[in-house]
């Protein structure tokens, strides 16, 4: 009886967490917008980042989603570092890696 509670809240705990974002924003991090790279061609360019979050937690992978929107929020907290206000992908996610190039189109 209890190796079968252990083994199902073993269970529980993974399917949790694999959708469960760990990324906390930095002040300012939901105002800079995500957007396509047709949009930012009278921004400033100030570089570029390449995220990285956990794709497999044990042996469960995490949900394309959760993967997905956790490196959108690091690249938004390098956009706030970096002093800028837009973020475009430049890749899709591989091994829960994300390419991103950060402008500034506010002026």
């Amino acid at each position: 009886m209890i190796k079968k509670l252990l083994v199902t809240l073993s269970l529980l705990s993974i399917l949790f967490l694999s959708a469960c974002s760990w990324v906390q924003p930095l002040p300012g991090a939901y105002k800079v917008a995500l957007m396509e790279l047709s949009d930012v061609k009278d921004c400033e360019r100030l570089g570029t980042t390449t995220t990285s979050a956990l794709d497999k937690v044990g042996l469960y992978e995490r949900d394309n989603a959760a993967i997905t929107e956790d490196l959108v929020l690091l690249a938004k907290n390098e956009a706030v570092n970096m002093r800028g206000d837009t973020i475009v992908a430049l890749s899709s996610v591989q091994n829960g890696r994300m390419e991103f190039a950060i402008y500034r189109c506010l002026k």
